[in-house]
């Protein structure tokens, strides 16, 4: 007895020490977690293809972990180098709509009415004491684009350890399960349920994300192709990012262009492109596509198998973006799919024992 307990302080101690060891990096690796988990289907399906090829069944693992890989690479980093090689490559063009956004509200202004002049005023003013604190400002703004550009870094060094992360946990997906499944104090019936609901919930979640983020992407795009002096390309892509962010989401990109559209004395397309973007993208994808996509995928995961209910996966990612920011996609649906599936077991434990 006394021997049982010494072991298990031990193990209690050495995870302890893992923990305390591996802190800075639990984030990312809990992120890659998931997202192996997300992937679990897609990577099932290369496994089996690549099992069917007799001279690539020896390094179907590392093959596979590969595929699965470059297409989360393709998921994180694709937007992000489309977006600096654009403002590299295009940086009059930026310029200009900065300076076009000037000169557009210094017009709006001097054309206000007499019973707005104390707005003018005001404005006249803040002009003024900024010019007066250049020094002080231009300082702040400096140090602000340097928080913010480690930040980016930051971030940037965050989506690089989750690849890495993501990489080596599909490579050894299958030794790690073998290595700790028997550790788990529960059955093979209930460890094989509660897999499969962590499995289908969050790849329900991440597949419905990466849906919906298209289907906007692809809905502005066309919609914006109709327009001069926009890149269709660009912006969709720009909306299909967006498109994760809480709250404000996808009006951070048609907001700024329904504006400009106006500056420049296009007040209809600016109407236009607002009720557009708010019906098509704030309300109809954002809401009627992404309930579609989330049952049609929720039902080809589960495999005819009691799944967690459509809404309360709809309701922990909305939650889960809003509370974690953007890993909250795959965060909420998780922790959803952990709680439901340990009331089911404390369920079935009950029916079982009042049986007795």
């Amino acid at each position: 007895m006394q021997r049982n307990l010494f072991v298990k302080v031990m193990i209690f101690m050495a995870f302890a020490l893992m923990i305390w060891l591996f802190f800075p990096f639990l984030k990312s690796f809990f992120v890659a977690f998931l997202l192996v988990t997300a992937f679990t289907p897609l990577h099932d399906v290369v496994d089996k293809r690549l099992f069917q090829i007799r001279k690539f069944r020896a390094y179907r693992e590392v093959i596979s972990a590969s595929v699965m890989t470059l297409a989360l690479f393709i998921v994180l980093f694709v937007p992000i180098l489309f977006f600096v090689y654009y403002i590299a490559s295009h940086p009059t063009e930026i310029m200009k709509i900065g300076y076009t956004f000037q000169t557009q509200t210094m017009r709006l202004l001097s054309h206000l009415p007499h019973s707005l002049d104390w707005v003018e005023k005001i404005i006249a003013t803040l002009i003024q004491k900024a010019n007066e604190n250049q020094a002080q400002i231009v300082s702040t703004l400096a140090v602000s684009f340097g928080n913010g550009v480690l930040g980016f870094l930051g971030a940037l060094g965050e989506m690089v350890m989750i690849v890495i992360f993501f990489f080596f946990l599909a490579w050894y997906r299958r030794p790690l399960t073998l290595a700790i499944a028997p550790v788990i104090p529960l059955t093979r019936a209930v460890r094989h349920e509660f897999v499969k609901d962590m499995i289908s919930t969050t790849a329900a979640g991440f597949y419905t994300l990466i849906g919906v983020a298209i289907a906007q992407g692809l809905a502005f795009g066309i919609f914006i192709a109709f327009f001069e002096r926009y890149d269709p390309w660009l912006f969709g892509l720009m909306i299909a990012v967006t498109s994760v962010i809480p709250i404000v989401g996808t009006a951070l990109v048609w907001i700024p262009i329904a504006i400009n559209e106006f500056f420049n004395g296009n007040s209809a397309n600016a109407m236009i492109i607002i009720i557009y973007s708010w019906a098509m993208l704030s309300f109809f994808i954002d809401n009627v596509v992404r309930l579609i996509i989330l049952q049609q995928v929720n039902h080809l995961l589960s495999q005819g198998r009691q799944s967690i209910d459509d809404f309360l996966i709809f309701f922990a990612i909305i939650a889960g973006l809003a509370t974690f920011g953007f890993w909250g996609f795959i965060l909420g649906p998780a922790i959803v799919a952990f709680l439901v599936t340990l009331l089911r077991m404390l369920r079935r434990n009950h029916v079982a024992r009042s049986r007795l």
